[in-house]
């Protein structure tokens, strides 16, 4: 069974994810408004927060996206992150990099529409 609320999207980019003085790097496999699984070989200890780096290149230059989060599984692939908080920008690039390698963008626009307003309205 599916638990997901937020559609993921293949998404194959180089990121870090450290916690205190300890930082692992990787390969993001899937990404989400609301996560991402990140292959690594390397191990991450402690359940504390994680800063995050997801790095997009451009045509001259290369843009990162910055986030705060936690590992919410841990596998012999990788690491599944669960996303804490982000700076509107960072929704933005998310928003559209999930939108645009989706085979329904329009599902995903509704999707976090609607995910605002249910926010919205808990608090």
């Amino acid at each position: 069974m599916n638990k997901r609320k937020h559609k993921r999207v293949p998404f194959e980019v180089m990121a870090t994810v450290g916690s205190g003085r300890i930082s692992v790097s990787g390969v993001v496999y899937d990404l989400s408004m609301n996560g991402m699984f990140l292959t690594t070989a390397e191990t991450l200890g402690g359940h504390g927060p994680l800063e995050i780096s997801i790095f997009l290149s451009g045509s001259s230059s290369l843009l990162s996206i910055k986030l705060k989060g936690r590992a919410v599984r841990r596998t012999v692939a990788g690491i599944g992150i669960e996303f804490q908080e982000m700076d509107l920008d960072c929704f933005t690039h998310l928003r559209n990099i999930v939108a645009q390698n989706s085979d329904d963008p329009d599902a995903v626009f509704k999707e976090y529409q609607e995910s605002i307003v249910s926010r919205l309205q808990d608090k």
